[in-house]
């Protein structure tokens, strides 16, 4: 019997079989199981309760990143260890001050006319006299590596490198999701994280000498202040941490909303007529239905019950934010897109806690404009009923594809 024929009610069942299928359906016939739910192909517990998640990801003393158990061989992928996502307690906390002077809510409509609306307005460029497109390799996948590329100071407009990099960073969010497991994926790793270390190396060493407005020059100025003395290697691993953070996740994101605009004529009419509000609340019903990181994990540092299931110290723990963004117990109708919920960020997409996203104002920003872009310049656009139809693909990180659209 295949992994994929095995029902969700068996013990013998697994996350795995849901890559590029629907996974919703599914998860709620898990939830009978239970809140928690062992996954022996996963080899680790899943946690599809919101309430549960949110205490895990708010107690790192029970609950640890797993970088904190990681191999030498991580923290030679990740670009070293003075990095936001690797630190904990009081370096985390010092470093997470640096990122989010980076990337605070105040600089965001500064970032919006400088580095956002040309690289969006760049992209539609290509594609806008031909009448058709593919909003996903077209639009999606590039947004958010062309910005932080502006960002970085990296030459943005040289397509070969950002698609290049937009490569790399693929492999890379693979091997995240995966736990770090895996032959294949531990070698494009090592490929993908050599070759951006070589793309960032020069500008990392030119901006220690040389400052300007970009997040390079700003890390060497800011960085005493907040963490301390940095060298380059330290240099290294902050770029690399965080320009791997608004890559893929904040594609998928974009992919996601475009998809929900095109395929509810509902969201397109209240989205088109209101640019502020519902536009806002939309993008929130959008990460909280589909997010774009399907889970993060940690491991006990303690047995622990956990709603029936005794969760043994050094197990890990997935905690499953597809799921848990629609539990039933927390939302009202959580499978519907509701653009009045009282509480519209009130969702897990971005985690809770003292690792919640630093890059959430950027990546809202960038949905947001994307689609105000779309709606200015591409008139009559729909899907093309003519081409594949989206689905949910992928695993760990999920976004609705292709979007084939006319306009």
């Amino acid at each position: 019997m295949s992994a994929a024929s095995i029902s969700p009610s068996s013990s013998e069942w697994s996350m795995l079989s849901l890559a590029d299928k629907d996974p919703f359906p599914t998860y709620d016939l898990l939830r009978k199981r239970g809140q928690v739910v062992w996954d022996p192909g996963m080899n680790c517990w899943l946690v599809l309760s919101y309430n549960i998640c949110k205490v895990i990801e708010s107690d790192e003393k029970t609950y640890r990143i797993l970088a904190e158990d990681a191999s030498p061989f991580v923290y030679e992928i990740k670009g070293g260890r003075t990095a936001a996502t690797s630190l904990v307690g009081e370096e985390h906390a010092r470093m997470r001050r640096l990122y989010l002077k980076l990337l605070s809510p105040t600089l965001m409509s500064q970032y919006r006319v400088e580095h956002v609306l040309p690289v969006i307005n760049y992209i539609i460029d290509g594609f806008a006299e031909k009448g058709s497109a593919e909003l996903v390799t077209q639009l999606a996948d590039r947004v958010p590596n062309l910005v932080m590329g502006s960002l970085f100071g990296l030459p943005w407009k040289d397509d070969a490198l950002m698609d290049q990099v937009s490569e790399w960073h693929k492999d890379l969010t693979v091997w995240f999701g995966m736990k770090y497991l895996g032959e294949e994926v531990n070698r494009k790793a090592r490929v993908a994280a050599n070759e951006l270390n070589k793309v960032f190396l020069p500008l990392i060493l030119e901006r220690r000498e040389k400052r300007g407005n970009d997040f390079i020059s700003q890390i060497w100025s800011r960085a005493p202040e907040d963490w301390g003395e940095v060298d380059v290697d330290d240099v290294v691993t902050i770029v690399r941490d965080l320009e791997i953070g608004a890559g893929d996740t904040t594609a998928n994101a974009i992919a996601n909303a475009v998809y929900l605009f095109l395929s509810d004529p509902a969201m397109h009419e209240a989205v088109s007529k209101d640019q502020q509000g519902a536009l806002n609340a939309f993008v929130e019903e959008t990460l909280r239905l589909f997010g774009a990181v399907q889970w993060r994990f940690r491991r006990a540092d303690r047995d622990v019950p956990l709603a029936g299931a005794e969760v043994r110290k050094g197990d890990t723990i997935c905690l499953l934010h597809a799921a848990s963004n629609r539990d039933p117990e927390h939302y009202a109708c959580p499978h519907m897109i509701d653009l009045n919920r009282k509480l519209p960020t009130d969702h897990l997409a971005f985690n809770v806690g003292p690792r919640i996203c630093v890059g959430m104002h950027l990546a809202r920003l960038l949905m947001r404009e994307c689609v105000k872009v779309l709606i200015a310049r591409l008139p009559n656009l729909h899907l093309d009923p003519a081409k594949e139809a989206p689905h949910f693909r992928a695993f760990s990180h999920r976004s609705f594809g292709p979007l084939h659209v006319l306009f």
